[in-house]
């Protein structure tokens, strides 16, 4: 009997079903029932979030940043919880000049986006083959009982960010519009614009809030970020106001507090030169 123990405990650890320890992009946690949040992990190929809503018979994936191992990796992890098919993807932003992203769905799974987020796709050089379905302001899906609510925020983290939020459930998916405890790419951002679609997350009363990028967290993550990007943009407005050009901005800045934030060290840099240009313009 002794001997078989060890390897009852091997078999036990390897058909244990802890997503993480194979996953190498993302983590799936359950936020709510039938909502889950797919977290990118800091060593995987992806950028950012996603969240995955089961309805009464398919599943919708909303997010972005979506690269092809990302995508089969999303959709084993979508078997494993239901066995609903994937049919729509809520493609929250899409990013000009990058073809190797958002494009590699399978071919019956149908987009939803932004007429902006549309248009960058339609000016890369590749040929996006699902069916779309664009809008302008807004969108509320009925799946059953499942009432889903699409709102394109406009000019923010992008062109035309889609913010998703579920009213039942209280559960507001902000796609790259907050980092939680986390820096990321700002360098498509609108900046005060991104300000003001920051106070208008934090009034939509939501309990749950999953970031575009960093864990699962509530209004208080909403409202660090937005005290992160006002000390972001403020520091940047100090060194244009002495007369710093860009190179002497990158290299005198300085935002000790939040140094440490992951992301911080890659990011930094693209993200003063976005917020210097548009400061600039205004």
């Amino acid at each position: 009997m002794k001997r078989l123990l060890p390897l009852v405990f091997l078999l036990t650890f390897c058909i244990s079903p802890v997503t993480r320890a194979f996953a190498a992009n993302y983590e799936i946690k359950k936020v709510a029932d039938s909502v889950y949040a797919a977290i990118a992990l800091p060593a995987g190929k992806v950028a950012s979030n996603a969240m995955i809503i089961v309805a009464s018979d398919h599943v919708i994936l909303a997010g972005a940043h979506f690269v092809p191992d990302g995508i089969l990796e999303l959709i084993a992890g979508i078997a494993k919880i239901t066995p609903h098919p994937l049919r729509h993807v809520i493609l929250t932003h899409h990013h000009r000049g990058y073809n190797y992203i958002d494009f590699d769905f399978p071919t019956d799974v149908d987009i939803i986006a932004s007429w902006q987020t549309w248009q960058a796709l339609k000016s890369e050089y590749r040929e996006f083959k699902n069916p779309v379905t664009f809008f302008d302001r807004g969108l509320t899906i009925q799946r059953g009982k499942q009432t889903i609510v699409l709102s394109n925020t406009g000019p923010g983290h992008s062109d035309g960010d889609v913010i998703v939020y579920l009213p039942d459930e209280e559960v507001l998916f902000t796609s790259d519009l907050v980092f939680n405890n986390e820096v990321g790419f700002m360098g498509d951002g609108h900046m005060w614009e991104w300000v003001m679609n920051l106070e208008m997350l934090e009034n939509i009363g939501a309990i749950t809030v999953i970031p575009g990028v960093g864990q699962v967290t509530d209004i208080d993550g909403i409202m660090r970020f937005h005290i992160f990007i006002k000390d972001f943009l403020t520091e940047v407005l100090q060194h244009q106001e002495r007369g710093a050009s860009i190179a002497q901005t990158k290299k005198e800045f300085k935002l000790p507090q939040y140094q440490h934030l992951p992301g911080y060290k890659n990011y930094i840099d693209g993200n003063i030169e976005r917020a210097y240009g548009e400061l600039k313009g205004r």
